[in-house]
C-alpha cells in the first residue's frame, strides 16, 4: 500500500497531478458533453507545465502526436468548411468548433502523458497502473454509500450514462495490462484490476464491454503462459468466485435480471431497422459523396438516416463518414505509428478498444486516449531496455577481452 500511495498522492512533481485526474476522471458533476471537474484540473495543469517549458517530445513518442495533429488540422478545416457551406441554414448540433476543441483538447492531453514519461520514465506507468486502480476502487466504494442513479436497469455509477462507465472500464483494464508488462508489480494487483473493471462492465450492462474483457483476459493468459500452474490456479481461483458471483450473490442475480430485461427492450426494435441503420451507418451507403472529403460533424438535419439530428453512434463510422478518404487514412496512419515493432500481444490488447468503437461513439472519451498512449510509451520503454542489454553485452565483451588479454601478458611473461 505503501508503493501505492508513493506513486500517486505521493508522487513528486507532476506526476501528483496526473495521479489525481486518472483518480478524478470518472466523476462527472455536470452533463455529458461539458467540462468535467477533471478536464478543468488537466487543462490548467498543462498550461502551466507548458509555460515551465516542459512540454517535450522526442523520439519514438513524438510520432503519434505529430501523426494525431495533422488529423485534428484537417478535421478542423472539414468542419469550417461545413460551417461555412451551412451559413443561414439550420445547423442541428454543436458548433463547428466545439468539436476540433474536443480533439485538440485531446491531443494535448496524450501530449502530456508522453511528455511525462519522457520526463519521469518508468514512474509514470507506476502512477498510471496505480492511479487507474485507485479510481476504480474508489467509484466502487462511494457507489454502496451514495445514490449514483442510472439510466433504468444499467448503472452509470459517477457517469453521467452507462456506455461511459463500460468504456471506462474497458480502457482502465487495458492500461494496467498493458503497463504491467514493463514493470515489477504484485500479480494480486493485475488480478484485483480484472475483479474491479469487470464489476463496472456488469454495473453498466454493457454487452460490449464484458465481451471486450473476455478478449483481454484471453490475451493476458497468452502473453502470460496460459498452461503454467499459477495461471490455471488463477484461472480456477477467479472463474469460481465469479461463477459463484454471477449465479448465487444478489448482485449476479440482479445482473442477470438486468441483462433479460435490456434484451426485451432492444428487442422491441422494428424488425425491418437493422444494426446498420440503428447506428447511424446508412449515412455511408445514402450518401457516399461525402467520402470524398468528409460530411464533418454537426449539421445531423443535411442526411437522410434512421436516427435524425444525431450524430452516428459509432467511433469507426464518425471517422470514415466525417472525415471522408482523408481522414480515415490519416487516422489508419496515427494508429500504425502507435502499434508497429510491437508484439502480436499488444496488438491484441489494442483490439477491444478499436472494437468497442464499432457499434459506440467514443471519440471524446479522454480515457480512450490515454490509453493508446500507452502503446507508444511501452515501445519506447522496450527500446530503452534493449539497448541496455546491448550496453551490458558490450561491457561483459568488453570485460572478457580485457581479462584474456591480461592472461595472455601474464602466460607472455612468464614464457619469457
Amino acid at each position: 500500500m505503501l508503493a501505492i500511495f508513493k506513486h500517486t498522492l505521493g508522487a513528486k512533481g507532476w506526476l501528483r497531478a496526473w495521479a489525481i485526474y486518472l483518480i478524478a476522471f470518472p466523476f462527472y458533476f455536470f452533463p455529458a458533453g461539458s467540462a468535467q471537474p477533471s478536464d478543468i484540473l488537466i487543462v490548467v495543469v498543462i498550461g502551466l507545465y507548458i509555460m515551465a517549458r516542459k512540454f517535450k517530445l522526442q523520439g519514438f513518442v513524438k510520432e503519434p502526436f505529430t501523426r494525431f495533429l495533422r488529423f485534428c488540422v484537417y478535421l478542423t478545416v472539414v468542419n469550417f468548411g461545413v460551417f461555412i457551406s451551412l451559413l443561414g441554414e439550420a445547423n442541428k448540433g454543436l458548433p463547428w468548433f466545439v468539436f476540433s476543441a474536443f480533439y485538440f483538447y485531446n491531443l494535448l492531453v496524450m501530449g502530456f502523458a508522453l511528455s511525462l514519461y519522457k520526463q519521469y520514465g518508468k514512474n509514470f506507468l507506476y502512477t498510471s497502473v496505480y492511479s487507474c486502480l485507485i479510481a476504480a476502487a474508489l467509484q466502487i466504494g462511494l457507489s454502496f454509500v451514495l445514490d449514483t442513479g442510472g439510466e433504468g436497469v444499467r448503472g452509470a455509477l459517477f457517469f453521467t450514462n452507462p456506455n461511459q462507465l463500460g468504456y471506462y472500464s474497458l480502457c482502465g483494464l487495458a492500461i494496467v495490462l498493458v503497463l504491467e508488462t514493463m514493470i515489477k508489480i504484485p500479480k494480486i494487483w493485475v488480478y484485483l484490476s480484472f475483479f474491479l473493471f469487470s464489476y463496472l462492465a456488469l454495473v453498466s450492462v454493457s454487452k460490449a464491454a464484458l465481451g471486450a474483457m473476455a478478449i483481454l483476459f484471453g490475451a493476458y493468459l497468452i502473453a502470460n503462459k496460459i498452461f503454467s500452474i499459477r495461471n490455471i490456479l488463477a484461472i480456477v481461483v477467479v472463474g469460481g468466485f465469479g461463477f459463484f458471483g454471477l449465479t448465487q450473490s444478489e448482485f449476479g442475480k440482479r445482473f442477470q435480471q438486468n441483462l433479460e430485461t435490456r434484451n426485451i427492450n432492444e428487442a422491441d426494435r422494428p424488425e425491418e431497422i437493422t444494426e446498420w441503420q440503428y447506428r447511424g451507418y446508412d449515412r455511408i451507403s445514402n450518401h457516399p459523396e461525402y467520402l470524398v472529403f468528409g460530411a464533418g460533424e454537426g449539421g445531423y438535419n443535411r442526411f437522410d438516416t434512421f436516427i435524425e439530428n444525431h450524430e452516428i453512434h459509432s467511433s469507426f463510422g464518425t471517422i470514415v463518414f466525417c472525415y471522408g478518404i482523408p481522414g480515415t487514412v490519416l487516422f489508419i496512419m496515427f494508429i500504425f505509428s502507435l502499434l508497429k515493432k510491437l508484439p502480436w500481444f499488444y496488438l491484441v490488447y489494442s483490439l477491444p478498444l478499436f472494437a468497442y468503437g464499432v457499434t459506440h461513439m467514443g471519440l471524446r472519451f479522454t480515457v480512450f486516449w490515454v490509453a493508446l498512449m500507452m502503446f507508444p510509451i511501452i515501445r519506447a520503454e522496450r527500446n530503452k531496455m534493449k539497448l541496455m542489454q546491448m550496453y551490458l553485452m558490450k561491457k561483459r565483451e568488453k570485460e572478457r577481452q580485457e581479462k584474456l588479454f591480461k592472461q595472455s601478458t601474464v602466460l607472455s611473461q612468464n614464457a619469457s
